[in-house]
């Protein structure tokens, strides 16, 4: 194995290629992709020379501490250890990144943070800790190093994706100013960005429905659907939302035009995505609403096949179950619920009745 290291050799052209290489291109340069296997090869070969030599180092350190060691040794004897710039560090851990292996590109980057008193000036390092912390959920250390981004360079190349997941972090932390302010400015960033201005625009009704401004975020999902671009994953969340807004929103209008248009929503939405095993469950939430308990059986097993997992439609079925007068049939829908969520509070208490 350490022969098969020791013929690690990046040529000045693959070094050039490396060089050029870092927190940037995550969720540009798809290295998974088939189309980039040779620069995936590339980058894992790099990972695996970088690595070689920080052992070599940690080794040759060791060694320098077992001569010190050795009170008779002659001062001839001595030998320098091998100097790391903290910045391979840093390095190694935006190719981890790349390579989405997160947990190596946090180990990595965190030894360079300690490294390195100002690793605060380096917005590469600090954008890819971010995302590394996003993909982790920490969003309080997530949101710190964004910031930081913007703070030391604020005309940063990659701004348009920290502005966008500055967004989206604020509107589950419900800071929804905040929220608002970094998706709009997402939204008129003309730079690259890894997301669609159709998907900036459903995030942006979306923060609207989640804060309770029901207008606005009709008003914004409707806009979305007439979009002639809007490709069919997007219009299967949108009137999934829309849907599931017009059940549950009295303001909306009137309880049975609001049923209906639920209804025709959510139909809509299963059309372009037959495999949601969420809007199916919602659709059948929506029949059982209005009494239609056929259909909201065969909604519920639909999505009980797309989604199987899902204790909330199992509690569900429970519910129509007992409605007809099948406690036995209630009964074991309600445990295969607590079996799949054994928090799911409904579905203890139905078992308790």
């Amino acid at each position: 194995m350490a022969q098969e290291t020791d013929d690690i050799n990046l040529t000045p052209q693959e070094l050039q290629v490396l060089s050029e290489l870092d927190s940037r291109q995550f969720g540009f340069l798809k290295l998974n992709s088939p189309e980039q296997s040779k620069k995936k090869e590339l980058v894992v070969k790099a990972v695996k020379y970088l690595e070689r030599m920080l052992v070599q180092a940690q080794e040759q350190k060791q060694r320098n501490k077992t001569l010190q060691k050795d009170e008779a040794k002659s001062p001839e004897s001595s030998s320098k250890d091998i100097n790391i710039d903290p910045k391979t560090y840093c390095k190694l851990g935006h190719f981890h990144l790349l390579l989405e292996d997160y947990s190596k590109a946090m180990s990595a980057y965190q030894k360079f943070f300690k490294l390195k008193p100002d690793h605060w000036k380096d917005a590469n390092f600090l954008y890819g800790q971010g995302l590394v912390y996003f993909h982790f959920n920490a969003f309080q250390w997530a949101i710190k190093a964004f910031q930081q981004v913007l703070y030391v360079e604020p005309s940063y190349s990659r701004a348009n994706e920290v502005h966008l997941r500055l967004g989206l972090m604020f509107k589950v932390n419900n800071d929804w100013e905040s929220a608002l302010k970094h998706l709009q400015l997402s939204l008129i960033d003309t730079s690259p960005s890894t997301f669609s201005k159709l998907e900036i625009k459903f995030h942006i009704a979306h923060l609207y429905e989640v804060q309770g401004k029901y207008k606005a975020a009709k008003d914004n999902y409707e806009q979305l659907l007439k979009d002639k671009e809007l490709p069919t994953h997007l219009k299967a969340d949108i009137c999934r939302q829309l849907g599931w807004m017009y059940h549950c929103v009295e303001t909306l209008g009137e309880k049975s035009s609001r049923e209906n248009l639920a209804i025709h929503c959510l139909q809509k939405s299963i059309e372009a995505d037959p495999k949601s095993g969420q809007s199916l469950y919602l659709l059948g939430r929506c029949y059982a609403s209005v009494g239609k308990v056929h259909d909201a059986f065969i909604a519920y097993r639909n999505s009980v096949e797309k989604s199987e997992g899902n204790a909330d439609t199992w509690c569900s079925i429970g519910v129509l179950y007992q409605q007809q007068n099948q406690p036995m049939d209630a009964l074991q829908a309600y445990i295969c619920a607590v079996q799949l969520d054994k928090s799911h509070s409904a579905a203890w208490t139905n078992l308790g009745i």
